[in-house]
């Protein structure tokens, strides 16, 4: 249940921290933010009096709610335990400050409030944040790297997050994946299905290692002020996989946000950002490759908006901005269809 009285929101946090820490707590500022399709997402400050925590933190809530977009997302606890691993190895990303395992029936997060601004229309539009785009690729790219470096064995994420299903490569587990989703929809969409079948025809070699992949990786996922990048956001799709869908997915269409000419993130070309990746110890694709992942990053969102358009028109959980992106499907499979009708 979504909890809308932010005084019972408020007494809850209270009660939840005092308790932890011993000491007295004051929360403050409480303000809800536009959340996603599976947590609800808080402004606050919270004042320790005493003990090792105590001061003023200025921090965000998540909670988390029913729905998934995906069915392999991550729920809370391990979100969090994914966003512990990728802080301690220096990816910029929000600091974890508290995992509540139960607050008013559903698990929560404390995280460092960052400042700046994530939503990526703004992002790739506003004036004031031009010197951050030419400043985005490169930040990116580097941030990338670092992320890709996590050791998945010494940190247990190899053991704790999803990843390909025994004897199928990375690639093989995302197509059983979106054919999974698409079948759940119960609907023909033959333009997706003229995809999956390229791609079942033209898979790439295995990846040489296997890597933590953010999964969601792209302009509207980052915080960015006038200085460039913060930190990198929802890690709820994090698992094991190619690192090459991580480096692929900032350039599918939908995430242009009407630059359809600058093919990464509607900001730059693609060029500034795999070259950084590159230097900061990435490889990148050969061209073959980068093909192939940008046609299947473009069919697994359209199959992803698909699905949440479902969530609404199903009857479970009926939300407007849930129908709104099952339209932007079409967008998706256009550019799927172009990328193979140019492939060589």
């Amino acid at each position: 249940m979504m909890i809308h009285n932010s005084t019972i929101l408020q007494n809850a946090l209270i009660a939840a921290l005092a308790r932890l820490y011993n000491a007295e707590v004051q929360v403050s500022g409480l303000q809800q933010l536009a959340g996603g399709a599976s947590k609800e997402i808080w402004r606050l400050d919270v004042l320790i009096e005493s003990g090792p925590q105590a001061g003023e933190h200025p921090l965000v809530l998540l909670r988390q709610l029913g729905g998934k977009i995906k069915s392999d997302a991550l729920d809370l606890p391990e979100e969090y335990a994914t966003l512990t691993e990728a802080y301690a190895a220096g990816v910029p990303t929000p600091r974890p400050f508290l995992f509540l395992p139960d607050l008013l029936g559903k698990p929560a997060v404390l995280v460092e409030r960052l400042d700046g601004e994530s939503i990526g229309r703004r992002v790739v539009r506003e004036p004031a944040l031009a010197a951050a785009r030419e400043r985005l690729p490169g930040e990116l790219g580097i941030a990338l790297a670092a992320i890709h470096r996590i050791d998945i064995d010494a940190t247990g994420l190899r053991a704790a997050l999803p990843g390909p299903a025994h004897g199928l490569t990375p690639i093989q587990t995302a197509l059983a994946q979106i054919e999974a989703d698409l079948d759940q929809i119960g609907e023909a969409h033959p333009a997706i299905e003229i995809c999956l079948r390229w791609l079942h025809h033209n898979e790439p070699s295995p990846p040489s290692r296997l890597a933590l992949v953010h999964g969601d990786f792209r302009i509207g996922n980052m915080m960015v002020t006038q200085g460039g990048l913060t930190g990198i956001l929802d890690w709820e799709f994090a698992h094991i996989g190619d690192p090459n869908e991580d480096l692929m997915w900032p350039l599918i269409r939908d995430w242009r946000f009407g630059n359809d000419h600058l093919h990464f993130g509607g900001i730059a070309g693609h060029e500034p950002f795999f070259q950084a990746y590159a230097n900061a110890g990435g490889t990148t694709p050969d061209p073959q490759t980068m093909r192939f992942w940008e046609i299947l990053c473009n069919i697994r969102w359209a199959t992803g908006c698909l699905n949440q358009a479902d969530r609404h028109l199903s009857g479970r959980e009926p939300n407007l901005e849930f129908a709104s992106l099952g339209r932007r499907a079409a967008e998706m499979e256009l550019e799927a269809i172009r990328l193979i009708r140019t492939s060589k």
